[in-house]
């Protein structure tokens, strides 16, 4: 590897004590040591910022209070001359080789202009909310193709050549949302490679609470993402919004579906076994995951909010492609 390059880390913040520590804590056991940690300081009104100048971090702060990370990044990705900017969530602790798997990643081949890495399968929260999204997020990382069309700002990596090329982050999402998705696609557009190396991993120390998780899911995800697809920005052919994951969904509302049939025609019981059955094998490696985490309480719980997750998203989805259909792109 030629450490010659620059590697600046940045890390966009907004009331963080409960993780940073931890974030701070990775990249300093870093191998591959970044040359330079930027926290930008989103309106903190915690010891945030304190945190951070302990440990040495160069602060920049907001002109306004809470512009978002997409606002937060950018700036700070202005305001260094890294070659290189690893782009890490004030919540996630990286693994001690993972940056060095991200740089190494990107230098792979001359379009390569990002590379992003998978949480790990062993989040700090025990709440079964938290297991359960941040042990999705791990599954769908590390069973998605190497060669990505989108990107991943939690832990990711992107030439800052490149960044500066693509217009960076869009300021339209003033909250956390899609917006590293979004530059995902406009890289893409560019003829830009991104890879996904499941072997750089970080672990998540957000501790989900369930109905911050289906917010988070509906609103700052499945929507924003459904009008990508549904506007034919991206083709959502990878992560979860495969044509696999299409099937799933509709083994989902099978069972529901079957689950009303057996009301009035017992004979549908079958039907609703098999469908339960078909849901399950098609994510078994996921449940299986769960179970080795969690036990089998987390398992079961699994099951059910895995189900939900495909019903909520697959409608969402729907709903949006027939609301573009009809000329009101934003209508859901």
């Amino acid at each position: 590897m030629n450490n010659m390059t620059s590697l600046a880390v940045i890390i966009p913040a907004y009331n963080a004590e409960a993780t940073l520590e931890a974030c701070l804590r990775g990249l300093a056991a870093s191998t591959r040591r970044p040359d330079e940690i930027i926290l930008f300081n989103d309106g903190a009104t915690d010891g945030t910022v304190a945190i951070a100048e302990r440990h040495g971090v160069r602060v920049i702060t907001g002109e306004k209070r809470a512009q978002g990370p997409a606002v937060g990044r950018n700036i700070a990705a202005h305001n260094t001359d890294a070659d290189l900017l690893i782009f890490v969530d004030a919540d996630v602790e990286v693994h001690p080789a993972s940056i060095g798997i991200l740089e190494t990643a990107l230098k792979s081949g001359p379009d390569v202009a990002a590379a992003f890495g998978s949480y790990d399968d062993a989040p700090q929260s025990r709440r079964i909310a938290a297991l359960y999204a941040n042990l999705r997020h791990h599954h769908y990382h590390q069973h998605s193709k190497r060669e990505a069309s989108t990107f991943w700002s939690g832990f990711g990596a992107i030439w800052r050549k490149d960044f500066l090329e693509a217009g960076g982050f869009d300021h339209a999402y003033s909250r956390p949302s899609i917006e590293d998705i979004d530059l995902g696609v406009r890289l893409r557009k560019a003829n830009k490679k991104i890879l996904l190396a499941p072997e750089a991993l970080a672990k998540h120390c957000k501790d989900w609470g369930l109905i911050q998780l289906w917010r988070t899911d509906i609103f700052s995800r499945a929507i924003p993402w459904s009008r990508l697809i549904a506007g034919q920005e991206t083709d959502g052919a990878d992560l979860n919004t495969s044509a696999r994951e299409r099937i799933v969904a509709v083994i989902a509302h099978s069972i529901w579906l079957f689950a009303i049939a057996s009301l009035f025609a017992p004979a549908a019981l079958v039907a609703l076994a098999a469908a339960v059955a078909a849901f399950v094998l098609a994510n078994w490696k996921f449940f299986r995951l769960l179970a080795r985490s969690g036990g089998p309480a987390l398992a079961i719980a699994g099951v059910f909010l895995h189900w939900l997750y495909y019903l909520y998203s697959s409608v969402i989805f729907v709903l949006v492609r027939l609301s573009h259909q009809k000329g009101r792109p934003y209508g859901v």
